[in-house]
């Protein structure tokens, strides 16, 4: 696993960049054995001035497993709070993705089964 922080036009505090690394750390839990594969970049930025004023903190993460690409962005008033956002999205994401593949492994070993059965 690894994960990198990029900060732009935004000061962030080593605290706050442990706080985030750690939040957007969680859904690689779900991963099981492609977490040792994983590639997490998480982007933190000034959110643009186009009526965000009282939101400036956009928070971006993008998570590459092998060739499959998960995307995130949250804008919110802190890094924390975009982070929990980011996070739930992520989580949501990956469970998405592991069920379609686990149904259409399903779909396909009962249509296989399925053909056999009508050949006898």
């Amino acid at each position: 696993m690894n994960i990198t922080i990029k900060a732009t036009k935004y000061h962030l505090s080593p605290e706050t960049e442990a706080l985030v690394e750690e939040k957007l750390a969680a859904p690689l839990r779900l991963l099981g054995d492609e977490k040792e594969n994983a590639l997490l970049e998480i982007e933190v930025e000034e959110a643009p001035p186009e009526g965000r004023s009282s939101e400036p903190c956009r928070l971006v993460a993008r998570l590459v497993i092998n060739d499959t690409v998960f995307h995130a962005e949250a804008v919110k008033p802190t890094p924390e709070s975009a982070a929990d956002r980011v996070r739930s999205q992520l989580e949501a994401e990956i469970r998405r993705s592991r069920g379609r593949t686990r149904r259409l492994w399903k779909r396909g070993s009962s249509a296989i089964k399925n053909m056999l059965r009508r050949d006898r």
